[in-house]
């Protein structure tokens, strides 16, 4: 079940409405597409919440079908897929800006009300943003650039800058607008819509209705106007009060005002936006579904159904289907009813009809998502059996998103076939596969003794301790595998089905006498690191493995890429075995040079040839046999080598010489008994070993209690010190332990 994970050439791209949509790292779905289909097949997406699985599923090559059902998703897949150009996108603002408002024009009166006064100099300047505290009459702050003085950055607002803030107009016409745009005054959700509109503070809702209703009277072709429209999109997003403050990247899930909170200038808001709706140089075909033209161009297309997948009729999907590609969408309150302000508002009441119900759900819990994730797989159970092969990418993974999707698959007859997952981009990848099985009742003791069982083999297949994430993960995919995560008695209550197998499975970290918590946080059954409390056979350390695949490929090739070192690491160890790039990038850095930072190339160095490390170890060796002897101790050579006391059997201490940073083969020779032992290595591997001990509170625990770790070099310089003593051996021996520096490099 276990497969490599399927890495993309480059973090997510910036696009519009970024912070609501999944974030999908650029290239990996067009690699599956290319690994796994042929040129020109057809793929459906039922969820239609990524514009970049459609995109990319066209740049690999294949004719994709969307249902999106909420018109935002709809119009920024069309959008981003036309490749606006940025003559085209800046003509259009160009044609908002010099539309008349009142004496004015609508540039300078959209900027005139974001004019105060520098507190440095005191000249009336436009400011990027002003900041506000929760529930504040007034801005207590501002962000400038003061072209006269120079200041620049957050400048606290006196009472002379507060009362220099221009008027705004009266609002309550463009509050009345801005609600009728989406529910009418007999309409029993408008008090939810206006819960939403008080997330726009008054001069963001002013100008943005301002503009709504300027667009409406503009000339302009249809493309133009829908250039126009992405703009204004953007600046929508920008102008609520969900970008807090000082930590504007968060990822909104609900409709919860920060304490503290930027209000953007809108102008400002809607030039920048101009570059982040250019995602692509050349358009890709897209066209409506069903299809009112051809696409003529000889190239893959996006097909955009507006709707829910239910609703498209078999008879008018393509003849052959060859596969489900799609991301599972994450339950998002906040993004679902801003959807709804801004279809209505762009296109009225009526296209706000097929999501309209989303602002009468205030809260989106994992019972009511599994149920919604259920079915749509639910339909697809339905479709072809080539449609029945689904390839889900889950971004933002987490436990309970994970339960969600694997367990609405499950319900409806989809076995996960295969699963890998990334800690660092967050995201698991899902092949499901419709299965008919036999009827057979899943009963909550036997979940258990699965969920048992699969843990205790992942940890011991991974050899060190592992967190509550990885665990979790391991054991419910082992469910889903074996199709066993839908118990029977759960799903009699589908509104408590999630939280109750949630808690079947989490009862594994509580059961006494199996699992150990480790580490120095462990204030929450999520905190520290997990291990079992009587393992049996356990492979080496994962991160010793992966060392070791590493130096093999360095010492064969002499070189190794980024992109060699993902197909290495990852092939070595698939699925929920994924290293991460800091566990691999630190390998890297401790036997090779980065020589081409372009390419992402690095060299094995000259000083970690084998031949090179053998006679190290052999000299280190002979230093230490000298040293002893010199010291007064009897000296026995087997490995490890030991010094001994006169007359003593127990030795005094032990060293363990070796060239890599492979510590645990080392700590689990028997018969070693001294009182101190040394492991000894080179100091290029001190980083190696010191990032294991931080990654391993088990390994750093053994560590302290029993070893002291020594560098080839303080070996050499000791052997060199013509007044050493036993006192100042132990002296320097101690003085100088590894500690761990994180790389400044990036890997991929």
């Amino acid at each position: 079940m276990n497969v490599p994970y399927i890495s993309g050439t480059g973090p997510p791209p910036e696009i519009p409405l970024g912070r609501f949509l999944p974030p999908l790292p650029t290239g990996m779905v067009s690699k599956w597409c290319r690994d796994h289909l042929e040129t020109g097949d057809w793929v459906l997406d039922p969820f239609g919440f990524s514009p970049l699985c459609a995109i990319e599923a066209a740049l690999g090559g294949v004719n994709i079908l969307v249902a999106a059902n909420n018109p935002i998703h709809a119009f920024v897949l069309r959008m981003l897929a036309s490749a606006p150009e940025e003559d085209a996108l800046i003509a259009a603002l160009q044609d908002l800006a010099t539309a008349p408002r009142g004496e004015t024009r609508m540039e300078p009166f959209i900027r005139g009300l974001y004019h105060t006064l520098c507190v440095e100099c005191r000249h009336e300047i436009e400011v990027d943003a002003f900041y506000w505290h929760k529930e504040a009459a007034k801005p207590y702050a501002a962000e400038v650039s003061c072209p006269y003085c120079g200041s620049q950055g957050e400048q606290i607002l006196d009472p002379e800058a507060l009362a220099s803030i221009p008027p705004l107009p009266p609002e309550g016409l463009h509050r009345a607008r801005a609600l009728n745009r989406i529910a009418a005054l007999d309409d029993p959700l408008r008090a939810n819509v206006e819960q939403t509109l008080n997330t726009y503070p008054s001069r963001p809702l002013i100008i943005l209705q301002s503009i709504i209703n300027k667009l409406e009277t503009l000339d302009q072709t249809p493309r133009r106007r829908d250039l126009l429209t992405a703009l204004i999109l953007s600046a929508a997003d920008q102008a609520n009060t969900l970008w807090a403050h000082p930590s504007p990247r968060e990822r909104p899930k609900q409709i919860v005002m920060p304490n503290t909170f930027r209000e953007r200038n809108l102008w400002q808001a809607l030039e920048e936006a101009i570059d982040i709706w250019q995602l692509l140089r050349e358009p890709i075909p897209t066209l409506d579904w069903p299809s009112v033209g051809s696409n003529t161009e000889g190239k893959a297309a996006i097909y955009c159904f507006t709707g829910r997948v239910k609703d498209l009729q078999a008879s008018e999907l393509p003849n052959k289907l060859s596969a489900t590609l799609t991301v599972i969408p994450r339950p998002n309150q906040a993004f679902w009813s801003l959807s709804a302000l801004w279809t209505g508002w762009i296109w009225g009441q009526e296209a706000v009809q097929p999501i309209r119900q989303v602002l009468a759900r205030q809260r989106y819990d994992w019972n009511w998502h599994t149920n919604a994730l259920e079915s749509v797989f639910e339909t697809l159970s339905t479709l072809p059996d080539p449609a029945q092969t689904i390839w889900g990418l889950i971004p933002e993974n987490e436990p309970m998103l994970l339960l969600s999707a694997l367990l609405a698959a499950n319900i409806s007859g989809f076995n996960l076939d295969e699963f890998t997952q990334s800690e660092d981009d967050q995201l698991a990848q899902c092949l499901w596969r419709k299965k008919y099985f036999p009827q057979k009742s899943i009963r909550p003791e036997g979940a258990l003794d699965r969920a048992r069982e699969t843990a205790r083999v992942f940890l011991e297949q991974k050899g060190e301790p592992a967190s509550y994430e990885q665990i979790y993960a391991a054991m419910i995919t082992g469910l889903a595998h074996q199709n066993e995560l839908a118990i029977e008695i759960f799903l009699q209550n589908r509104n408590q089905s999630a939280s109750e197998t949630q808690k079947l499975i989490e009862s594994v970290f509580k059961e006494p006498g199996f699992l150990v918590q480790v580490g120095e946080e462990m204030a929450s059954l999520e905190a520290g690191e997990y291990c079992l409390k009587s393992p049996q056979e356990t492979q080496p350390p994962l991160i010793d493995r992966l060392e070791e695949q590493i130096v093999l490929f360095l010492v064969s090739e002499g070189k190794i890429s980024s992109e060699q070192a993902k197909i290495v690491s990852f092939q070595a160890f698939p699925g929920i075995f994924t290293p991460r790039e800091q566990e691999v990038l630190t390998c890297i850095e401790s036997y090779a040079d980065l020589v081409n930072p372009e390419e992402h190339e690095w060299q094995l160095r000259n000083s970690e040839v084998p031949e090179a490390r053998r006679k190290d170890v052999e000299e280190i060796r002979n230093h230490l046999i000298s040293i002893g002897r010199r010291l007064n101790f009897r000296v026995t050579t087997q490995d490890p080598l030991c010094w001994h006391e006169e007359g003593v059997n127990q030795p005094s201490f032990s060293f363990h010489v070796f060239s890599s940073a492979m510590i645990c083969r080392h700590l689990k020779v028997g018969g070693d008994n001294a009182e101190i032992k040394m492991m000894v290595f080179p100091g290029s591997r001190a980083n190696l070993l010191a990032y294991k001990k931080q990654r391993d509170p088990i390994l750093k625990e053994k560590l302290k209690r029993c070893c002291l770790e020594v560098k080839f070099r303080l070996v050499r310089d000791l052997a060199a010190n013509p007044l050493l003593t036993r006192k100042l051996f132990l002296e320097q021996i101690k003085a100088d332990p590894p500690e761990y520096h994180a790389s400044q490099l990036a890997l991929f």
